[in-house]
This record gives structure tokens, sequence and C-alpha cells, in this order.
């Protein structure tokens, strides 16, 4: 309510109260009236501190709100003192001039647990600053430490924030790195059995088909020399699919999506859907990488021992920035992974589960809605930041 409402109200009263033990004592009215409209200046400042910190950064309104407070205190100089957020020299605000160090008292200080000091500054013939009045300066004070508080706990939380985001680029640069060295290995090794084994092997199965036209169909060593023959261009042909399969020449010029199609067109015997979303061709290289290992291996699962007839790949990237990769079949189902005779299937999937782990995914496999296995694959695209 208004000072000057209740000043009008009591002396409104005044006028139908004549009774001798209430005889109107204006002095005293005035008195009370003057402090009501003291403490709502006071209040009123209070307030308008409140909005200056709310209102602009820390460092800005500090300055401003020391202005108000030497006004307030009708002192000649205001300082603030508060510890740097980088942990160096504290940092000082001061506003005003002292009119002499030997005259200057201070009026007022106040210094809480976050190290922020507040000092008002006036001369020997500055006014008292009464009990009220130091009230205000504390609360004021106090809602300077608050934004303070505020202010450094938002600047070390975007410090963290971006230790955080430094980190996940370095880790992102790693296992590029890991990855790297792994298909550069697969590389070598690919290329060591094209000009080794595979060599030997065709260089074989060439032999072997010239001595049997040489010893013509007559002779009876002729039936298992062909056999043998066909044994060698087996072997030549598994040679080269796995020498594919390590280190296949679509995955770096075209990407995952395109080397995946590859691997899924030269599938036979089986109902091949594919749904290969070509924005994964521009995922990060050691994404790619992983992901096409991780359906490698399970689609390799599926031919050898699922005894599926329908295979359905998805290959896709969410809206919540992570990699998504699905493979289902209708065959025996998750089950028959328990069987001894799957211990390599089982091996498969620990080997997924390490692939995903690098890029900080996960994996699940389970029964299909309709029988059969499903596995989900999933993983954040961090993006590589190449080190130095």
């Amino acid at each position: 309510m208004p000072a000057s409402f209740i000043f009008g109200a009591v002396l409104l009263g005044m006028e139908h109260d004549t009774s001798p033990t209430h005889s109107p004592n204006v002095a005293e009215l005035r008195a009370l009236y003057r402090a009501a409209e003291a403490r709502a200046a006071r209040l009123r400042f209070i307030i308008e501190v409140q909005n200056l910190l709310d209102a602009a950064a820390f460092e800005t309104a500090a300055r401003d709100v020391l202005s108000r407070l030497a006004d307030f205190a009708g002192a000649s100089l205001a300082r603030l003192i508060f510890p740097s957020l980088q942990g160096e020299a504290p940092v000082q605000l001061t506003v005003g001039k002292s009119t002499s160090p030997v005259s200057d008292t201070i009026l007022f200080a106040s210094q809480d647990g976050s190290d922020l000091c507040l000092t008002i500054f006036g001369s020997s013939k500055a006014r008292a600053i009464d009990a009220d009045d130091r009230q205000t300066l504390e609360v004021v004070a106090g809602q300077l430490a608050d934004a303070y508080n505020l202010n450094r706990q938002a600047a070390e939380n975007q410090a963290l924030l971006g230790d955080l985001q430094r980190q996940r680029s370095e880790l992102a640069a790693l296992v590029a790195q890991l990855i790297q060295a792994q298909e550069q290995e697969r590389q070598r090794v690919a290329l060591d059995l094209h000009d080794g084994s595979a060599q030997l092997a065709t260089g074989l199965s060439y032999r072997l088909q010239d001595l049997a036209a040489r010893i013509g169909e007559a002779h009876a060593l002729k039936p298992e020399i062909d056999q043998l023959a066909a044994l060698a261009r087996h072997s030549v042909a598994d040679l080269r699919a796995a020498i594919a399969d390590l280190r296949p020449p679509e995955l770096d010029d075209l990407g995952v999506a395109a080397a995946l199609r590859t691997r899924l067109d030269a599938i036979d015997g089986l109902e091949v859907i594919a749904d290969l979303d070509a924005a994964s061709d521009r995922w990060p290289t050691s994404t790619g990488i992983i992901f096409y290992r991780v359906a490698q291996e399970a689609i390799t699962n599926v031919i050898k021992h699922a005894e599926a007839r329908r295979l359905v790949v998805r290959l896709f990237e969410d809206g919540m920035g992570e990699a998504h990769l699905e493979v289902i079949d209708d065959g025996k189902g998750i089950g028959e992974l328990r069987h001894p005779q799957m211990r390599g299937g089982r091996l498969g999937i620990v080997g997924m589960r390490e692939r995903l782990a690098l890029l900080g995914g996960r994996i699940e496999i389970g029964a299909g809605s309709s029988g059969g296995t499903h596995l989900r694959a999933a993983a954040p695209l961090m993006q590589e930041t190449p080190s130095e």
C-alpha cells in the first residue's frame, strides 16, 4: 500500500477522533511517512539492482550496480573485488574517486564465502549509514555475490563442455587412427594373399587342367585329376572372395552403402531386401568402416547358420545424430547360437560388440517379430578431427 495513502488515511482518522487520548502529533506522522517512503525507495532499489543483474553480463551489470550503490550511500568511491574465473589475480571494479586516502572512511564493507568483497568509502563528512541502509546494502551485496556465483558456475560449465567436446574430438581421432591401422593390416593381408596363396592356387589349377588335357580321357587318373582341378578352382574363388571381404574397393571409392549393396548383390539363394540410405556414404570414415564390418559379419552368420530364405538389411541415420543398422532374417533364430557348433557365430557377435564399442555404440540381437533374428546396431556420428 503506498505510503501517501497510509498518511492520508491517518489524517482522515484524526478528523473523526478528537478524544484527548488520541491527540494528533503531526511530527510523528511526518516521521512515519518519511520512514515508509524510505522503505519503499530501498525496496525499489533492491528490485532495480536485481533487474540489472538479470539483464546483462555480470561484469557489465556489476559496474552499473556499483555506481548506484555509491549514489545510494552518498559515498565518494565504491569498490568491488572478486576472484578471476581463470584462477588469476582478483579482478577489481571501482566507481568514483577518493577524496583523500587519509580522510576517506569505510562506510560499508561486506565479504561472503565466494571471496567477493564490496567496500564503500566516503569522506569524514559523509552522512551516517543507519541500520536500514546497512541492511539494504547487505541485501545488494548478497545479490552481487549470487550473480557472481552463477556467472562463475556458467563459465565453469562452459569450460567443462569445451573440455568434453575436445575429448570427444580426440577420441574420434584416436578411433579413426585405430580403425585405419586395422584396415591397413587387412589390406596388407589381402595383398599377401593375392600375391601369394591366390597365385599359387591359380597356378595349381592351371597345371591340373593342363595335365588332365594331356593325359587324355582314357587315362585311369583322369577323373581324379579333374576333381583336383575343380577343387583348385574352388580354392581360387574362395581366396578371391576372402580378399574382397578383407578390403572391398567399393568401401574406399563409393562408401558404406555402395559397398554393402555390392556385397548383397552377390548373394545367391536368398531373397534380399536392401534399404540403404545414400547419406550413409557421407558418414565419417571410421563409422562407415565399422558399420560395414558389423553388417558383413551379420550377413555371413545368416548365410552360414540361419538357414533363412529372406534377408533384410537397413542402413540409415536418425534425426538425433546416430547411425543405425538393422539385419533381419527369417531363419532358425538366435537361440541356435547356444549350440556348440555355433562357437564361431558367438565369436562373431563378440567382434561386432567390440567394433561398435570403439564408436561408443551398442548392439542388440534378439528374435524377430515373425521368427528368425533381428540385429540392431547404433552409434553416434562423431566427427573426426585429424590428429597432429
